[in-house]
């Protein structure tokens, strides 16, 4: 039957009066209903690092129960005193309360040489059996889901015979969602992101909303995502398309349907504590009975935030005396200015402030009245952080969420777009997209150095081009759970839309959106049967290949004349270096002189360790350190590596250097850069438009130019008198380019330890 939508406005309650204690009228304010409070307490600690991190262990937690929930309150330990000896020395990172108020599942590790795995306590009794996961693998921020359900987040590894992703930063082991039923059996991983996903919780509408670490060159922050209970349906909920209060949204629990209170933040030093947001999603829509139904009127598009503790830092300067930073909150009502139960700790709360200092955080738990931003202390124990207050109440559980997966596509996901045209990020002319171009990624988990290169871009790999089909529509098969990356292409294989992020999709699952970054607060009927690219059949983009598969080793990466549809990753000295060897090193050679510029970085505070490079396309290897201290970076890459790609600016940035002399190349504003490739960004690339590539699809046909102007108006090869590339040649300087001018790739992994 055919469900009519209706809006509603936000504002209703989150919990009836019963839901939250004995009954009757409140009429000694927003805790008068509850008659008690569960509370998390965690010895002390000074968490360094970023705010993704989940293995701090200082043994002593307890959960604690606060009958009345004021601070003359009775407190009782309800885990895990009487629970056995082997409990003695137990840390509980988080906890969820079931949705009849019988049962605690947290997340607990019993020493320090054990890992965090998932127990559930039953409060009738007290008892508390551990659920039985890998005990090689922790297990992090568990929460009940309808149909007696857990999800968590781990380190375990979705992908058979792979390694977990590293973090871009701290290269701690990322964690990834799951599920598990509460009897411990099914556990079940789900898609892999290239960076952390942590704190999920669970929202009316059925689905989850959780945080997200998006990580992809300059993009470096925590976002919110939505996905179904079954870890389907991925989508964006807060923080990626400008919407955002801070660098990373942490911790976000529902107000009432399509508002959220969470923590925002930067992504490091701040201990997961921040200010707090009250962040509004746009219209909600319920169906004739009433019920929440989600749908894109609720989307990052029509999201707004109020700012409720103005004073607080969203970034990462330590905060002042009497203002410090909020840990986690919970709406007691759905009022304009809702009551929260909040965890609050005074002072500098930034790490390094805090260790310099030899101190740590101390949170408490507060009553706090965001209309006349005043905080009413109920717990606050000087040696513990108490965190994570919530009314031990039942509440009701939302429908299942899920989507239907098509078991013909086995280990594979389907991907695609209704028509590639429809999007708000660019402005396409009729018919100038060939295809989208997908990749994977990769981190060092793989064996690589700490750094794919100076461009901080993670791994990429080539997975293959998904032709565009008149109508604009295309699809293609790919790796179940895997990282992947989308661009848009021209007929010259440049890219002319980046998606800056990652996404993933389990297996069997049918990730077709409406365009390429269409309008999310439009509704959007997905139908792959109708588009002409579901007609032509998907495009394989080794989706059918395994993990070691996926590895172009038998491709002849040094031959001018490999397939373009073979070219996978981008080893820098085995793909780039041999194009320079046989086109460009006669005069680009290291010796200074108008074919090699000279430029030096300087360091104004120790001007001795001044660095001179003059323009060297030769593979001549070379180790350097960009400046002096704790910032300082050593890197070692070949001369024709540091000369396209660049110095580490991160690095030059930090260390307050200067770069003076003469700069190898332009910008397309004809300004001097470092830069003669531009990560993600061929099309703008100097040394590609110095080039002016051929055409290279759907056929090569080197009598179509990419550029009419411009430096390469007159390529370089005819100015030069030098044979013209290869169309393989030109795609793999182009590839290179627009994944991200990395060194490093999975054909030159150094160490060649997981093949």
């Amino acid at each position: 039957m055919k469900q009519h939508i209706k809006s509603i406005a936000i504002g209703a309650a989150l919990f009836t009066t019963a839901g939250l204690g004995c009954g009757g009228n409140d009429n000694t304010g927003p805790l008068g209903n509850v008659d008690s409070l569960v509370i998390l307490q965690r010895p002390k600690r000074n968490d360094m690092g970023d705010i993704f991190q989940y293995t701090s262990y200082v043994a002593g937690a307890r959960l604690v129960k606060l009958s009345p929930p004021t601070a003359d309150g009775v407190q009782t330990t309800i885990c895990c005193d009487k629970a056995g000896a082997e409990f003695a020395n137990i840390d509980i990172s988080s906890y969820d309360l079931s949705f009849d108020a019988k049962q605690i599942v947290f997340s607990g590790k019993l020493s320090d040489n054990s890992r965090y795995g998932l127990f559930i306590q039953n409060l009738s009794d007290g008892s508390v059996a551990q659920l039985p996961t890998d005990s090689q693998r922790d297990y992090v921020s568990p929460i009940f889901l309808p149909g007696d359900k857990i999800m968590f987040t781990t380190n375990a590894i979705v992908e058979p015979g792979a390694p977990q992703h590293r973090d871009e930063y701290e290269r701690g082991t990322t964690i990834q969602v799951g599920t598990i039923n509460v009897d411990g059996t099914h556990e079940e991983l789900g898609p892999r992101n290239l960076s952390h996903r942590t704190a999920p919780s669970l929202a009316s509408d059925g689905r989850v909303i959780f945080t997200q670490w998006d990580h992809l060159g300059p993009e470096n922050s925590g976002h919110l995502m939505f996905m179904n209970t079954d870890m389907t349906e991925l989508r964006e909920a807060f923080g990626k398309e400008g919407t955002g209060a801070s660098n990373s949204t942490l911790k976000a629990t529902e107000i009432a349907p399509g508002r959220f209170v969470a923590i925002a933040t930067s992504r490091n030093r701040t201990i997961n504590a921040g200010a707090l947001i009250d962040i509004r999603l746009g219209k909600v829509s319920t169906d004739d009975a009433g019920r929440v139904v989600a749908n894109s009127l609720m989307s990052e598009a029509n999201a707004s935030f109020v700012m409720l503790t103005p004073d607080v830092p969203t970034d990462n300067v330590p905060s002042a005396d009497t203002v410090g930073r909020y840990y986690d909150a919970f709406a007691l009502n759905a009022k304009e200015h809702p009551d929260l139960l909040v965890s609050w700790s005074n002072g500098p709360v930034e790490s390094s402030v805090l260790g310099a200092a030899g101190m740590s955080a101390n949170f408490g738990v507060y009553l706090y009245d965001t209309e006349h931003q005043q905080r009413r202390p109920i717990l606050d124990d000087p040696n513990m952080w108490d965190i994570f207050a919530r009314p031990l109440a039942t509440r009701t559980a939302p429908p299942v969420s899920s989507s239907q997966n098509d078991a013909a596509l086995g280990s594979q996901a389907l991907i695609g777009s209704m028509n590639v045209y429809d999007s708000t990020q660019h402005s396409f002319n009729p018919g100038e997209v060939y295809g989208v171009r997908i990749m994977e990624g990769f981190s060092s988990e793989e064996g690589f150095p700490e750094m794919f290169g100076t461009t901080m871009f993670e791994g990429h790999a080539n997975l293959g081009v998904a032709r565009v089909a008149p109508d604009g529509s295309w699809l293609a098969k790919v790796p179940a759970n895997v990282p992947l990356h989308l661009q848009s292409i021209d007929n010259f294989g440049m890219s002319i839309l980046n998606e800056p992020v990652w996404f993933s999709a389990r297996a069997g699952e049918s990730r077709v959106c409406g365009g390429c970054h269409e309008d999310r607060a439009k509704t959007t009927v997905i139908n792959p049967g109708i588009t002409q690219a579901a007609a032509i059949g998907a495009t394989m983009a080794m989706g059918d290949k395994t993990r070691a598969q996926r590895v172009s080793s038998l491709t002849d990466l040094a031959s001018p004349t490999a397939p373009l549809d073979s070219l996978v990753g981008m080893a820098w000295d085995k793909a780039v270096q041999p194009i320079f060897d046989a086109k460009c090193v006669n005069c680009h050679n290291g010796v200074a002189g108008p074919a090699n510029p000279t430029y030096q970085i300087v360091d104004p505070m120790n001007p001795a360790a001044t660095f001179t490079w003059t323009f060297d396309l030769r593979p001549t290897q070379i180790t350097m350190t960009i400046g002096t201290g704790v910032n300082a970076k050593m890197a070692t890459y070949s001369a024709s590596y540091f000369s396209m790609a660049g110095p580490d600016m991160e690095a030059i940035q930090k260390n307050h250097l200067m770069v003076t002399g003469t700069l190898p190349c332009k910008d397309t504003n004809n300004q001097p850069t470092l830069e003669c490739l531009s990560p993600t960004n061929a099309r703008g690339s100097y040394a590609i438009r110095l080039l002016n590539p051929t055409k290279l699809f759907p056929t090569p046909d080197g009598s179509v130019r990419a550029f009419s102007t411009g430096p390469g108006a007159t390529p370089h090869s005819v100015t030069q008198s030098f044979t013209e590339l290869t169309p393989a040649e030109i795609y793999k300087l182009i590839l290179a380019a627009d994944m991200g001018v990395n060194y490093f790739a999975r054909e030159n992994n150094p160490h060649d330890n997981t093949y």
